[in-house]
C-alpha cells in the first residue's frame, strides 16, 4: 500500500490528509502549528509538530519511507522550495507542491517537484465558469483546452435518445454520466450511458470534450 505525507495543514493540506485517511490510506501529517496538528491527530496515521524545512526533523519522522508527499505551506515560498529540494534529494517517488504563482511553480519544478498544483486558481476558474454560465453546475478543467462539465440538459435534448442526439458527431463530446432529474428514477444515476438512454426533463449530464465544444452545448 502506498504511503503518504502531507506537509502543511492549512485548509488545503488538512483536507487532503483527511480525505486520504478516510480512504484507508496511511498518512503522516506535519505542521509547525500544534493546534493544526492536534485537530487532525485522531484522523491520520501519524501527526507530528515540527519544521519540515529541517532535514534532520524530516529524517526523524521516517519521510524517506513515504511514496507520495504533498507540500502545502501556503505563502511561505522559501520553506516550500527548501522542503521540495530535500524531498527530491532523498528520492521521494512523487512530490506534489502547492504553488502560489507561475514563477514559484517554475522554481519548484527546478528543485524537484513532480507536480505543482494551484488549488485557489482552479477553484476560482470553476466558480467563474459556473457564474458566467447558469446551466453549468460544475466545471473541471483537464489538459489544456479540454473540460469535464456537469450541466442541465438543454431543452432541445429532452425526450431524445443519445443515439438520436449523436453528440460525438454533432458536437465532439462524450456523455459520461446522466443524473436523473426525477428523484424516484431507477437508477437515479447512469454511468457511461448506452445509446438507447433517453434524456428526460431536468436531467443533468456530465460531458467530456474540447472546451469550445462544451461551450456550444451550453449555449443551446
Amino acid at each position: 500500500m502506498r504511503q503518504f505525507a502531507v506537509i502543511g495543514l492549512g485548509n488545503f493540506g488538512s483536507t487532503v490528509a483527511r480525505t486520504l485517511s478516510e480512504k484507508g490510506l496511511p498518512v503522516i501529517a506535519i505542521d509547525r502549528n500544534p493546534e493544526r496538528v492536534e485537530s487532525i491527530r485522531d484522523l491520520v496515521t501519524q501527526a507530528v509538530v515540527g519544521d519540515a524545512s529541517d532535514p534532520i526533523f524530516l529524517g526523524g519522522v521516517g519521510i524517506s519511507e513515504v511514496d507520495v508527499v504533498l507540500v502545502a505551506l501556503g505563502d511561505d515560498i522559501e520553506a516550500s522550495v527548501l522542503v521540495t529540494l530535500y524531498l527530491h534529494e532523498i528520492e521521494i517517488d512523487k512530490i506534489i507542491v502547492k504553488g502560489i504563482s507561475k514563477e514559484h511553480g517554475e522554481i519548484l519544478t527546478l528543485v524537484g517537484a513532480s507536480e505543482v498544483v494551484y488549488p485557489e486558481n482552479e477553484m476560482a476558474e470553476r466558480v467563474a465558469s459556473s457564474l458566467s454560465a447558469p446551466n453549468i453546475i460544475d466545471h473541471i478543467p483537464l489538459a489544456e483546452g479540454y473540460s469535464i462539465v456537469e450541466l442541465i440538459a438543454p431543452q432541445s435534448f429532452i425526450n431524445k435518445t443519445l443515439l438520436e442526439l449523436n453528440l460525438r458527431r454533432e458536437y465532439g463530446v462524450e456523455v459520461l454520466v446522466i443524473k436523473r432529474g426525477n428523484p424516484q428514477a431507477d437508477p437515479p444515476v447512469i454511468v457511461v450511458p448506452g445509446a438507447g438512454e433517453i434524456i428526460r426533463d431536468k436531467d443533468k449530464m456530465v460531458i467530456l470534450g474540447a472546451s469550445e465544444n462544451v461551450e456550444r452545448i451550453n449555449k443551446l
